[in-house]
């Protein structure tokens, strides 16, 4: 009887022992796994490119466990490009977007410093360098090596070499979806705007100052007539409601504390506009370019608002609610 039980002891021992032997090659598998995945993720993210076989050779990996590697960190979350046969992760992926979320560049902040280091040349070897790093980090390597790219890239040149050296250029085969028409524009170009995507000008033909979309040349063309009407040229302005005009136009007004607050808290960046008054209220001094941002915000909130200066804006605003009241059949 006793000798029984030691065997079944024994035998508890050693099924105990393989247990945690096998327990311990799973963890190590895990591990193993965790470690090839991790490993994956580096390299996929260095800011480099890959090939499969550059990638199995570096993690001593089969093309079978490669695929399975690459088919999980696709599962989860993360946004694999392959281009031409080489494989990366883009950065905008959301593990990276959490992650980052503090320090990250936005996107109109990363094509406005590619802008920069792509108008900056290929002479200095640093520029080069960031520029590439950018065009893989983000995920521009198929659209930068585009017609269209380089062709908008050879305009945005030409165009600040003319504003440079003040001469007229012709916009060659410009297509207007206003006019619908496609045909050559001569012009005074000193204003690149909206991330160089845009250029402000002054047209010959019809003498007035106009915004050309940079995308819709087919060419640009140096010219060489020196600009004549330089006079004529004027800075745009953008206000906080974010329209744009060469002119501004000053208005006043009385706001009450719900007002003032939802200004505030819609538009932060124009409290140096504000200015308390001694009964709680507040005046609002500001400069716009067009009248339907401060409409809009005005005509929601008629009741805590009050117009002191500002003759333009009392006409629009009569205009406005004039129009409202025959919309809705209220009269």
């Amino acid at each position: 009887m006793i000798r029984h039980k030691k065997n079944a002891v024994e035998i508890n021992k050693s099924v105990l022992s393989a247990l945690y032997i096998i327990y311990l090659f799973i963890i190590r598998m895990r591990f193993d796994k965790l470690k090839k995945q991790l490993e994956l993720l580096i390299l996929l993210s260095d800011g480099r490119n890959y090939t499969v076989e550059e990638l199995c050779e570096r993690m001593n990996l089969s093309r079978r466990n490669f695929y399975y590697l690459l088919d999980f960190i696709k599962h989860a979350g993360f946004i694999v490009f392959k281009n031409q046969g080489y494989y990366h992760i883009d950065r905008r992926s959301p593990f990276f977007t959490q992650l980052l979320q503090t320090i990250q560049f936005t996107n109109q902040d990363v094509k406005t410093i590619h802008s920069v280091l792509t108008i900056a040349g290929n002479d200095s070897e640093m520029v080069n360098q960031l520029r590439e790093k950018l065009e893989n980090t983000y995920n521009f390597s198929v659209s930068i090596n585009s017609p269209i790219h380089k062709q908008m890239d050879s305009n945005i040149k030409l165009l600040r070499k003319a504003m440079a050296e003040k001469k007229t250029v012709r916009l060659i085969g410009y297509s207007s979806p206003h006019s619908h028409t496609l045909k050559d524009r001569i012009v005074e170009p000193y204003l690149l705007l909206n991330n160089n995507e845009d250029v402000r000008c002054h047209e010959l033909v019809s003498k007035q100052n106009k915004t050309f979309k940079i995308s819709r040349m087919e060419g640009v063309e140096i010219l060489d007539s020196p600009w004549l009407h330089e006079d004529k040229h004027r800075q745009m302005f953008t206000d906080i409601f974010m329209f744009s005009s060469e002119e501004r136009y000053r208005v006043k007004l009385h706001l009450g504390q719900l007002s003032h607050n939802l200004f505030k808290e819609e538009y932060p960046q124009g409290t140096h506009y504000l200015t308390p008054n001694e009964d709680g209220s507040w005046l609002l001094d500001i400069e716009v370019c067009d009248y339907r941002g401060l409409g809009r915000f005005v005509l929601g909130l008629f009741k805590d608002i009050e117009i002191i200066e500002g003759d333009g804006f009392k006409k629009y605003m009569r205009e406005e609610i004039k129009s409202l009241i025959n919309s809705l059949n209220l009269q």
